[in-house]
């Protein structure tokens, strides 16, 4: 029954066949460009993120005569929130270096954001502290450099 109705459909004819090959083509070749330009923009927001952060450290999270409040650090999560859940939602992609290296610079930004609201909390400036932060900041700045060379290397 079901190969009468392929046939009645058109199915076996080739150019049609070809045509449905073609269009799977495309459509998993927008899959693999839409990975890299998410990737991009991904590592984009962790890199800015962690710089803003870094820069807050600095200040000891001062803005101009306040203290930074635990609402405006959800800014810092929600990156991370934004970024996981686009790594989550690749699995076909999961043996790709970018991928793998894209996965560390994740748990490196989580690390530094976590510290650095630890920080925030602590109550007064601590210049070692200050100085391991931006260790970890300049890790993530690597990361993502990483990442956008091996992206750099990958085929489409």
């Amino acid at each position: 029954m079901l190969l009468k109705s392929l046939r009645r459909a058109g199915l076996r004819r080739p150019a049609l066949f070809l045509a449905l090959v073609i269009a799977v083509a495309a459509a998993s070749g927008c899959y693999s460009s839409d990975y890299g330009r998410t990737m991009k923009a991904s590592v984009s927001l962790l890199s800015d993120m962690s710089d803003k952060l870094a820069d807050y450290c600095r200040t000891y999270f001062k803005l101009d005569d306040r203290q930074l409040s635990s609402e405006e650090m959800g800014e810092f999560y929600y990156a991370f929130n934004k970024a996981n859940a686009f790594s989550s939602s690749t699995p076909r992609e999961v043996s790709r270096p970018s991928h793998r290296d894209f996965v560390k610079l994740l748990n490196a930004y989580e690390k530094f954001a976590h510290a650095a609201d630890e920080y925030r909390l602590g109550g007064k400036p601590d210049p070692a502290m200050l100085a391991a932060l931006l260790s970890q900041h300049d890790q993530v700045r690597h990361l993502a450099g990483k990442v956008i060379e091996d992206l750099k290397s990958e085929p489409e």
